[in-house]
């Protein structure tokens, strides 16, 4: 018994427009999985953002609301953990699927191009996107291979958003600077520095992971994060697979849904194929997982 993924859709842009919402995302790649053929009934509902619309309601919980009656029995659970939650859903699917021997719906999405300020120079890297899936019990050979996860040491404030429960302080603290332009103030930061810190251990990360599961992937996939960094490791990783994928020039970094929109794009390759799906950034944590499809 293992498990499957299906029903794969994807959406993204560079709008530099900021009042389309992490939602809209959402619709966008839900409403054609719903429509086309996926289950009638989800047993979970597992949702991964980098920054919701709001905290509460949640994104899983708007999403509820949108499709009622579809996933009003599912349980949802919602993930904030950066870019590196993807991975981080697609693996817990994964595992429910199989102890539940149900059909659960995934849904990764984040409208990164508006979290960050027109002022940051690293905005033009970002994108908006999401990504959908249903996992599913098989009796055929596809199935989660391996996962792991490693937070690495005084890397956490690698990517930061202040909207959160303490913004209310930071406005105090900023007062005209955060009038004058909330989103540089308040939004997503990432810190170049930790960035490269946390990448030198991509490859070590890799190694660990090979010697634990014993099994070599066929195709790599990481968080398309941006052009610059994403040559960088295919430079490093070209010498242990057959194929990187690397599409940043095309999607853009859309937070924890780029390396699954990647997916997507190059679904028509992956049948048969062990695939290694990787994600990084947001508390200096590299997750990922092997999945033979």
């Amino acid at each position: 018994m293992g498990t499957l993924i299906s029903h794969m859709h994807s959406t993204f842009n560079r709008s530099n427009d900021y009042t389309h919402t992490v939602l809209n995302l959402a619709v966008d790649v839900l409403s054609p999985l719903l429509s086309n053929g996926a289950p009638k009934t989800f047993s979970h509902l597992v949702v991964s953002t980098t920054c919701p619309d709001t905290l509460a309601p949640s994104l899983g919980q708007t999403i509820n609301q949108h499709f009622y009656p579809r996933f009003a029995n599912a349980h949802v659970f919602d993930l904030v953990q950066g870019c590196a939650g993807g991975v981080s859903a697609l693996v817990l699917a994964s595992q429910l699927s199989e102890i539940s021997k149900s059909h659960v719906a995934v849904l990764l999405a984040d409208a990164a191009r508006q979290s960050v300020s027109d002022q940051n120079n690293i905005r033009p890297f970002f994108g908006n996107g999401a990504f959908t899936c249903v996992i599913s019990t098989t009796k055929g050979d596809q199935r989660m291979i391996h996962h792991k996860t490693k937070q690495y040491e005084n890397l956490s404030e690698l990517v930061t958003v202040k909207l959160g429960h303490r913004a209310h302080q930071e406005i105090l603290q900023g007062k005209e600077k955060v009038l004058q332009d909330p989103l540089d103030q308040l939004g997503l930061h990432m810190n170049p520095v930790l960035a490269l810190k946390l990448l030198r251990h991509a490859e070590e990360f890799y190694h660990e992971f090979l010697e634990e599961c014993k099994t070599k992937p066929d195709m790599m996939i990481f968080h398309q994060v941006n052009p610059e960094i994403l040559n960088l490791l295919q430079g490093v990783f070209t010498p242990h697979v057959a194929e990187f994928v690397n599409l940043a020039d095309v999607v853009g970094n859309c937070g924890s849904a780029s390396f699954a929109i990647a997916l997507d794009l190059v679904k028509e390759k992956i049948p048969g194929k062990k695939v290694f799906l990787c994600s990084f950034g947001t508390g200096g944590v590299i997750s990922a997982g092997l999945w033979q499809f």
